[in-house]
């Protein structure tokens, strides 16, 4: 009798073993096709001497323009995004977001009130991604603060102030397009997140997600905004990864598009094309047999981004 009971107990053993043996064998592999599709870690730019864009043009060697075959097409007959247009002080919106790109933030990830809550889908799945990689670093816990703003409350916060002297006037919020995030994490005030675990890693990863610090410490001068270490803003990996590279702020991106009509690089073991093209008698070029995405600039003209 004796006998037997240990045979089982040692069958139950070694079934508990196999057990934890694939469960550890199946994360390994997970953890490891996760990052395979992540873009290469890069230094933390944050606090970084910016340099000058002219000098920028001159040290970056892969703007080129593509050599991708393109067809034109009427702007009219085009589905594009608002991942790259330019929201600030001299370009408003146009219109609010289409209600049915916009979700309610809670329960996809922790947020600082339940009701009301609302970020773009594409975006808020960036931060949800982002957010579940953070948890695993035990450094804290990290919550939406605020994502979609319409005009009348945005309206409200800038009249009485209540942002801290942050907010932008009605129609030139990122807010306004359901892209932008304030994140905070628990315990930490907004002027604590700069110098925080949680602000650091944020800075230092966001671009692996498809978002950008919109407003880093030393580009107020460009984007007229102070430093926000809270304000992340959707913009899709490629366009975040080579930000973060070359240290650019969207302004910066956007204008460095302009001067040399597309750019032309690898990420993650695809190469990338981004265009810019400015529509000539209501025409734009797109590119054929490939996938891509085209996104207003908010400045007059569309960018295209395709890869292979």
């Amino acid at each position: 009798m004796n006998t037997r009971r240990k045979k089982n107990s040692s069958g139950l053993v070694a079934l508990v073993l196999l057990f934890l043996i694939l469960l550890v064998a199946g994360y390994a592999i997970y953890a490891l096709s996760a990052s395979a599709a992540l873009p290469e870690t890069l230094p933390d730019s944050q606090y970084m001497p910016r340099q000058s864009l002219a000098l920028a043009l001159d040290e970056i060697p892969d703007t080129e323009p593509s050599s991708l075959m393109l067809a034109p097409t009427n702007i009219n007959n085009i589905i594009y995004t608002g991942y790259l247009a330019l929201i600030n002080r001299n370009h408003g919106i146009s219109a609010e977001p289409d209600g049915h790109s916009l979700v309610m933030a809670w329960p996809t990830v922790p947020v600082s009130f339940v009701d009301g809550m609302y970020v773009h889908s594409t975006a808020l799945q960036a931060v949800a991604d982002m957010f579940d990689t953070f948890r695993r670093t035990d450094i804290g816990t990290l919550f939406i603060s605020s994502g979609f703003r319409g005009l009348a409350l945005q309206t409200e916060l800038y009249n009485n102030g209540d942002n801290g002297g942050f907010a932008m006037p009605p129609g030139h919020s990122e807010h306004h397009t359901g892209l932008a995030v304030d994140i905070l994490a628990i315990g930490i005030s907004q002027a604590e997140m700069a110098n925080s675990a949680e602000g650091r890693w944020l800075a230092a990863n966001s671009y692996r997600y498809g978002l950008i610090l919109r407003y880093p410490q030393d580009a107020t001068h460009i984007t007229g905004i102070e430093f926000e270490p809270w304000h992340f803003r959707y913009v899709g990996r490629p366009h975040a990864y080579y930000m973060k590279q070359h240290n650019l702020v969207l302004e910066e991106y956007i204008e460095l598009l302009q001067a040399t009509g597309g750019l032309t690089f690898e990420m993650g073991g695809r190469i990338y094309h981004v265009l810019h093209q400015t529509p000539q008698s209501g025409m734009i070029y797109l590119p054929q047999g490939v996938e891509f995405t085209v996104s207003s600039d908010n400045t007059g003209g569309f960018i295209l981004t395709a890869w292979e």
